[in-house]
């Protein structure tokens, strides 16, 4: 028996059906400081705060804190080297995958998703990225093209059943692609969410309980272009407790009570002072070339970023001599105070915090140092690209995430040492569920 918390979460014996919400970027301090952040979030701290088991002191994201990568591990209890999404976007120095992301459900290791389904659940989710190709009964997936009505083509084809999305838009509008992040992309997502919910999984209960993951995303987004205790990013926050209460209570309806709900978030963020661009640097060394675009026409070695950590991949790995050219450029980045640069983690250290397999080094910023893929102007400048970010070291107390848990059979209580990899784990406790590749812990235990 694991002895990691105090207060007690129970599991009845019959099955509940289980919510699962995720607001991107969403901070503990806001959730349990919410005088002090001046915010008012009602439905956190009637479900949650007055009588649910929540983590006070936060919960310990993955490496990299970047949403992709927290997502996937979120659904599959299992760190990015594992799960296989090591970044938000595909590792592509030349543009070839056109700015492609890593929008898939892994194919390594079992996701709840599927889980699920084979525990006996209805199984559905919406908006959750890393959901293209989920194995669900009702997968309204995040993706995107153009952000124009291609989006909702697009997505429609993805989505399990296909013509999901088509259907749902006659009564709520645009379904939200990934572009849109804006309050009124979470407003559609909000929609699309209580839609699935009253048209594809009340009309079921009766046969079998769901699984439902949703996720908003402009309080990240609020954040990143004004602040991480901007007043924007408090309304957008204030505006996603509203729609969380309105899917709780309609769910709380469709299951007669029978239900449990948890509302993580990925990681946390914190306000940048700098943009740094190591690429710069390996450019000058030679060791990128571009045309006269600047568009990256060959590469022996290439920084990309996940906020404020970075990957660095030789093209060769057994090309010595860019590998020593390489190690000459950080070995100075570290050894210089104003490089903005916090560690050089090698590939043994990078798998042992559990990311960036193919790396030869992973770069990890001091606090406020966001990293950029820029090949050309000046390494370092306070001109910000966005005001805040994440993706910072997963050991910084500004990158822990949220964890909530309310309903049958869960008692009010506090829970600490949680990992966004015990999340999956212990949903698939309270499902019956199997996930056999989860490193994180069932905190039923």
């Amino acid at each position: 028996m694991l002895s990691r918390k105090k207060g007690t979460i129970n599991i009845m014996n019959q099955k509940s059906s289980v919510l699962l919400i995720s607001v991107d970027a969403l901070k503990p301090d806001y959730v349990f400081e919410q005088e002090k952040t001046g915010v008012s979030l009602p439905n956190i701290t009637k479900y949650f705060i007055e009588k649910g088991c929540t983590a006070r002191k936060g919960m310990k994201s993955v490496f990299p804190t970047f949403t992709y990568p927290c997502h996937q591990s979120m659904i599959t209890g299992t760190n990015p080297a594992v799960h296989g999404i090591v970044n938000n976007g595909i590792f592509d120095p030349t543009g070839e995958h056109l700015g492609a992301w890593h929008w898939f459900a892994n194919t390594r290791v079992k996701t709840l998703w599927e889980a699920a389904k084979e525990g006996g659940y209805w199984s559905a989710s919406v908006a959750f990225p890393t959901s293209v190709g989920a194995k669900g009964d009702f997968i309204a997936p995040e993706f995107w093209w153009d952000g124009s009505e291609i989006d909702s083509r697009f997505i429609d084809a993805v989505a399990n059943p296909q013509g999901m999305i088509l259907e749902m838009e006659k009564e709520i509008g645009t379904y939200a692609g990934g572009l849109d992040l804006s309050d009124s992309g979470d407003a559609q997502r909000g929609k699309a969410a209580m839609w699935v919910l009253k048209n594809k999984l009340a009309p079921v209960i009766r046969e079998k309980p769901f699984f439902l993951s949703v996720y908003f995303a402009s309080f990240d987004e609020s954040a990143h272009q004004h602040g991480v205790y901007s007043d924007e990013a408090k309304a957008s926050l204030q505006k996603i407790d509203t729609m969380l209460g309105q899917l709780i209570k309609e769910a709380e309806r469709i299951t007669e009570g029978n239900l449990v709900v948890c509302v993580v978030s990925d990681h946390g963020s914190l306000d940048n002072t700098h943009n740094i661009s190591p690429n710069i640097l390996l450019k000058k060394a030679g060791l990128i070339e571009t045309d006269e675009t600047g568009k990256v026409t060959a590469w022996k070695a290439y920084s990309q970023r996940a906020g404020g950590t970075a990957e660095i991949r030789l093209a060769d790995p057994s090309d010595q001599e860019a590998a020593d050219t390489l190690k000459k450029i950080l070995d100075d980045l570290l050894a210089d105070p104003e490089s903005g640069i916090l560690e050089v983690v090698d590939p043994m250290q990078a798998k042992a915090r559990g990311g960036f397999p193919e790396a030869a080094y992973v770069l990890v910023s001091k606090k406020g140092y966001e990293l950029r893929d820029d090949v050309d102007g000046e390494y370092c400048r306070t001109r910000l690209t966005q005001k805040a970010q994440h993706g910072y070291s997963e050991e910084f107390p500004e990158m822990r995430a949220s964890f909530m848990i309310t309903g049958a059979g869960i008692e009010k209580g506090n829970v600490e040492n949680v990992r966004l990899i015990d999340v999956a784990p212990t949903l698939a406790a309270i499902m019956g569920a199997r996930l056999p590749d989860a490193q994180g812990v069932n905190l039923l235990k």
